[in-house]
């Protein structure tokens, strides 16, 4: 056996960007659902996203 653990890339459908999926939520919450006093937030989740893919 290998001394180390190999390193794995993250697998489909695991959690990603979940602390800026909150934010963003919460923004909506607190702006009754607009999306434009959110867009920053907004914003800051789809690069996450896009980061992640």
């Amino acid at each position: 056996l290998a001394n180390k653990v190999a390193n794995r890339r993250e697998q489909a459908g695991e959690a990603t960007c979940i602390t800026e999926m909150s934010v963003m939520m919460a923004c909506w919450k607190q702006n009754n659902f607009n999306d434009t006093a959110c867009a920053e937030e907004i914003r800051m989740f789809y690069d996450c996203v896009a980061k992640a893919e």
